[in-house]
């Protein structure tokens, strides 16, 4: 990695209050991401101007522009849950906004399992020739024995162990973002009216706790950050 530099305490905001009880807040993540991006990317880019191994002679860093990619997406249309009105709109404002920090997007809306995993397949590959990548999920999510999953728009649920099949482990997005040579931002909204988590409490047998939006990410790859919209 570009920026080998631990980031400091700051580094893993986690936005809290009136945005965690609804499912969308695009205006709130339009200035939290204005103010991360351009906090973060100073940050970054005064960091590997510490680092002697890292900084190209002045010529070739004038002639080599900093290439930001960003994957952005929104699942608001589920087969087996009620439809979220928001998740795509956001997603298209967020999108909007990355184009105008000079990021190269892919916008991704309603996709099944399958397709995600391949939509986070190719991003991946385009995050190690990239030196910023940013994912940004709007939909819904859930926290099963601790864990944090994204759920596509095919997603059932009807036990636990459907979570293997249906379900995106969070951790997959972080090791994509983690290709990355200086930044990874992963940036998650998600809805706390889940459905997914009433029908999962009634159909286990409590072997395990599941629970609304995220638990928190401490876990993360370095020189990768989690800015989340939930609890």
């Amino acid at each position: 990695m570009g920026c080998a530099t631990a980031f400091p305490p700051w580094s893993r905001p986690m936005f809290d209050g009136p945005l965690t009880q609804r499912c969308s807040g695009a205006g709130l993540w339009l200035l939290a991401l204005a103010l991360l991006l351009v906090g973060l990317l100073g940050w970054a880019a005064g960091a590997a101007a510490q680092s002697p191994s890292s900084q190209p002679p002045p010529s070739q860093a004038s002639q080599s522009p900093e290439k930001r990619i960003a994957l952005v997406v929104g699942i608001g249309k589920y087969e087996f849950a009620p439809e979220l009105q928001n998740p795509v709109n956001d997603a298209k404002a967020i999108a909007e906004a990355l184009r105008k920090l000079q990021f190269d997007v892919d916008e991704k809306f309603d996709m099944d399992n399958r397709g995600f995993e391949r939509a986070l397949r190719d991003f991946g590959v385009r995050a190690s020739q990239a030196d910023v990548a940013v994912i940004f999920y709007a939909g819904h999510g859930i926290q099963v024995g601790g864990n944090n999953y994204i759920v596509p728009a095919d997603a059932k649920l009807e036990r636990e162990r459907d979570l293997v099949y249906e379900a995106m482990p969070l951790n997959l997005m972080m090791g994509e973002l983690s290709q990355a040579r200086k930044l990874g931002i992963l940036m998650l909204d998600s809805c706390r009216n889940n459905p997914f988590v009433d029908r999962l409490k009634q159909a286990g047998q409590n072997r395990i706790q599941v629970n609304y939006g995220f638990a928190r990410v401490d876990d993360t790859p370095s020189d990768t950050l989690v800015a989340m919209a939930t609890r």
